[in-house]
C-alpha cells in the first residue's frame, strides 16, 4: 500500500489515507484511533454531503479537499462512485492491479461493466491486445469494442477472425471511427465481396441511408454498381417499376431491386402496385421469405388505403398475411362503417392467437349481438363478455358493464416477509441506486436498480418494488413489477402518489382525483423528470407552450423548469384536464384524446361522423395507435384508481354514453 496523504487529525483521529487495491481507505495508526473513528462515525445525511463535496472537489482536481470529504464519507453507499472517477483518471498508466481488484470488489454493480468498457478503451489505444483479449466479454453492448476485439484476435495471430467482420460491416448505418483499422486490415484481405457490399448497399437504402449506400458502391464491381445506379433509380422514381423490360434479368440483385421498387410504388398508388407485383411474381423466382415480406407490405397498404375488398381476396388463402397490424386496418374500416358483417367476416379469419385477444374477443361479442347470432364459435355474446369481464383491462371493464357484472381487479395482497425486504434493503446495489435517485443521478440509479434486480427472485423483486413505492421512487416500483411481470400487484403498481396535492387541486378545479391519478400514470409512471422526444416534460407530460398557456389563463406563476417539480406540473396538468373537460362537456373520452393529441385532431376526428357513431366503436376507430391506447388506458386505469381511492364508479360517465357527432 503507498501512502497518498495525511489527513486532519482533528477530524475524526485519523492520521492518514492510503490506496489499497484499487480505492482510498481510511487506515487507523493503532487501537485508540480505531476505537476513536467508530465512534465518530458521521450520520447519512451528513456521508451524503461529504460525497458531494468529494465529487465536486474531485471534478475541480483539488486533491487536498477531495482527500478530506471523501474520508468523511466514509461507510457512505456511493463511495464506489468516487473510487471509480478516482480510477477511471489513472487508466493511463495501465493500473492493471486496481482494475483488478475494483472489477472483483464491484461485479454486483453496474460500475463494473462501465469500467470494464473503459478499460478496454484504454488497453486498445494502448495496442496492448493481449491484455485486451484477457478483460473482453462478450455482451459488453459497444461495436466498438467487438471491433477492437477483432482486430486484437488479428494482431495476436487469429485470422479466423476475419470470418466475423463482415456481421458488423454490412448494416444499414454508420459505424464508428473505432472500428476503421480492423475494416482497413479485412479490406487488405479481400473481405468485402460484391455480396457484401450488395448487403450493405440494401440495408442502407431500405434505412433510408442513401449516402451511405452511394459510399458503399465504391467497393463493387461494374455489374454491381449497375444494379446500384437501378436500384436508386426505383427509389427516386418509384413509377419506373412498371417498366418490366427494365427488370427482366432472374438473379437475386434483381430481385431485390424489385421488392423495393414495388414498395415505394404501393406508398402512392397501391393496387396497381400490387397489379405488378403479380406480373413479376409470374416471371421471377423470389425466395418465400422475401414474398411474403413484400405482399405484406401491399396488404398494409391495401388495409390503410381502404381497399379492403382487395385486402380480403388475399387473406382470405394467405395465414401468412392475416398480420395483426392488417386485420386491425381491416377491423376498424368495418366499424367506422358499422358494418357488422364485415366486423364478423374479420374476426372469423383472424388468427387463432389473434382471435383470443381481449379486443377481438369484445367486437366478436359485440357483432353477435349486432348480427342477432345467438351462438358462435365461441359461445354466446354472454358468455364472451363473462370470459373478458374477469380481466384488470379496458376491454374486461367494458364487458362487465355490458352484462352488469362487477369489475374484476384480480389484485394480490401477498404479504411482504419483512426478513426478506431487510435483506433486499441491505444489499448494496440497492442501497447505491437509493443514494443516487435521492441525489438525482437517475440514469446511474436505474442501472444500480436493474442490476440487483437480474440477481433476485420473484418474492425479493416484489420486497424491492415495495421498498421504491415506501421511499417514494413510484416509477421504479411500477417498472420493477412490470419487469418480474407481477402484473396483479395493483397497490404497486397504481400508487396513491402525490395523494394529498393531487386532492387538494382536484378540489379546486372540481375533477376527479381518479382522473388525475389515470392521466399521471399513463402519462409518466409517475416519473418526475419525464420528457419526451416531443418535449412533454414532467408528471403529466406538459408541453411548454401548453403549460405557458395555460398558467396564464389560470393566473399560475410559471417558469418552464418548474414543469418538473411534481406540484407545479400536477397543478398545470389539472387545469390543462379541467379546461378540456369544460370544452368536452364532461365527457373524458374527448378530454384524454384531447390530452394526447390535441383539440384540433378530435374536433377533425368527430367531423368524420355526421350521423353519429357508438362510443366505443369511436374509441376504437381513433387513427392514431397511440391516442387510442391512451384513451382506453385512461378510462381503464380511472376505475382502478377508483377502488384505490375507496370510491369506486363506473368506466363510463352520463356524458360519454351514446353516439358522437361532430361538435356544433
Amino acid at each position: 500500500m503507498t501512502a497518498v496523504s495525511r489527513l486532519l487529525t482533528n477530524i475524526l483521529c485519523v492520521s492518514g489515507l492510503v490506496i489499497s487495491g484499487h480505492a482510498f481507505a481510511l487506515v487507523a495508526t493503532d487501537v485508540n484511533d480505531t476505537r476513536e473513528l467508530a465512534s465518530n462515525t458521521l450520520s447519512i445525511t451528513d456521508q451524503r454531503y461529504h460525497y458531494q463535496l468529494a465529487k465536486t472537489y474531485l471534478a475541480k482536481d483539488d486533491m487536498a479537499l477531495f482527500e478530506k470529504h471523501y474520508a468523511l464519507a466514509q461507510g457512505y453507499a456511493l463511495l464506489p462512485y468516487l473510487d471509480y472517477a478516482l480510477l477511471k483518471n489513472q487508466l493511463h498508466t495501465l493500473p492493471t492491479a486496481k482494475v483488478d481488484s475494483f472489477l472483483a470488489e464491484h461485479k454486483a454493480s453496474f460500475l463494473s461493466k462501465r469500467l470494464a468498457q473503459q478499460w478496454l478503451y484504454t488497453l486498445a489505444i494502448k495496442q496492448k491486445w493481449d491484455e485486451y483479449l484477457h478483460y473482453y466479454q462478450p455482451g459488453l453492448g459497444m461495436v466498438e469494442l467487438e471491433c477492437y476485439n477483432l482486430y486484437a484476435r488479428i494482431q495476436t495471430g487469429d485470422k479466423t477472425a476475419y470470418s466475423d467482420v463482415a456481421g458488423i460491416w454490412a448494416v444499414g448505418k454508420s459505424l464508428p471511427d473505432a472500428c476503421d483499422p480492423l475494416f482497413s486490415a479485412w479490406k487488405k484481405q479481400g473481405g468485402i465481396t460484391d455480396a457484401v457490399a450488395w448487403t450493405r448497399f440494401t440495408e442502407a437504402m431500405n434505412n433510408n441511408k442513401r449516402s451511405l449506400a452511394r459510399y458503399v458502391t465504391r467497393y463493387m464491381s461494374a455489374e454491381y454498381k449497375a444494379y446500384a445506379d437501378l436500384f436508386d433509380k426505383v427509389h427516386g422514381y418509384p413509377y419506373s417499376i412498371r417498366t418490366t423490360k427494365l427488370f427482366r434479368e432472374q438473379s437475386q440483385p434483381m430481385n431485390d431491386i424489385i421488392a423495393y421498387g414495388i414498395k415505394r410504388y404501393a406508398r402512392s398508388n397501391p393496387k396497381d402496385a400490387v397489379k405488378q407485383w403479380e406480373r413479376y411474381e409470374a416471371q421471377h423466382l423470389f425466395s418465400q421469405e422475401q414474398a411474403v415480406d413484400t405482399k405484406l407490405y401491399l396488404v398494409k397498404r391495401l388495409a390503410y388505403k381502404g381497399h379492403s375488398d382487395l385486402v380480403e381476396k388475399w387473406i382470405s388463402h394467405s395465414n401468412e398475411l392475416r398480420d395483426a397490424s392488417v386485420m386491425e386496418a381491416l377491423l376498424r374500416e368495418a366499424l367506422k362503417q358499422q358494418d357488422w358483417q364485415k366486423v364478423n367476416q374479420w374476426v372469423n379469419l383472424a388468427t387463432p392467437e389473434l382471435q383470443q385477444e381481449e379486443r377481438w374477443l369484445y367486437w366478436r361479442a359485440r357483432a353477435q349481438d349486432e348480427l342477432g347470432i345467438e351462438t358462435g364459435p365461441m359461445g354466446t355474446s354472454a358468455d364472451i363478455y363473462q370470459q373478458l369481464s374477469g380481466s384488470r383491462s379496458f376491454y374486461g371493464f367494458i364487458a362487465a358493464d355490458a352484462t352488469k357484472q362487477p369489475y374484476s381487479l384480480r389484485q394480490r395482497n401477498d404479504n411482504i416477509d419483512p426478513n426478506t425486504q431487510s435483506r433486499v434493503e441491505q444489499l448494496s446495489a440497492i442501497q447505491r441506486a437509493k443514494e443516487l435517485w435521492l441525489n438525482d443521478s437517475l440514469r446511474e440509479a436505474n442501472a444500480e436498480w436493474y442490476f440487483a434486480l437480474a440477481q433476485l427472485n420473484e418474492a425479493e423483486i416484489l420486497a424491492a418494488g415495495d421498498l421504491a413505492r415506501k421511499w417514494g421512487w413510484h416509477n421504479q416500483a411500477i417498472k420493477s413489477m412490470i419487469y418480474s411481470q407481477q402484473w396483479d400487484q395493483v397497490d404497486i403498481r397504481f400508487p396513491l402518489a402525490y395523494l394529498e396535492q393531487i386532492n387538494e387541486v382536484a378540489s379546486a378545479v372540481d375533477l376527479e382525483p381518479t382522473l388525475i391519478f389515470a392521466v399521471a400514470r399513463q402519462e409518466s409512471a409517475f416519473a418526475e423528470t419525464a420528457r419526451s422526444h416531443s418535449d412533454a416534460r414532467g408528471l403529466m407530460q406538459l408541453m411548454p407552450a401548453t403549460a405557458r398557456e395555460t398558467a396564464q389563463k389560470s393566473g399560475i406563476k410559471h417558469s418552464t423548469a418548474d414543469l418538473f417539480k411534481p406540484e407545479h406540473n400536477i397543478l398545470l396538468g389539472s387545469h390543462y384536464l379541467s379546461e378540456l373537460l369544460q370544452k368536452y362537456n364532461g365527457n373524458r373520452i374527448l378530454a384524454a384524446a384531447a390530452y394526447n393529441a390535441g383539440p384540433h385532431r378530435v374536433n377533425r376526428w368527430l367531423r368524420e361522423h355526421d350521423s353519429g357513431i357508438p362510443y366505443d366503436i369511436w374509441i376504437e376507430t381513433i387513427p392514431f395507435k397511440e391516442t387510442r391506447g391512451y384513451v382506453q388506458n385512461v378510462l381503464a386505469f380511472s376505475v382502478i384508481y377508483g377502488y384505490r381511492l375507496g370510491r369506486p364508479s363506473a368506466m363510463f360517465n352520463e356524458f360519454e354514453l351514446g353516439d358522437y357527432k361532430p361538435i356544433n
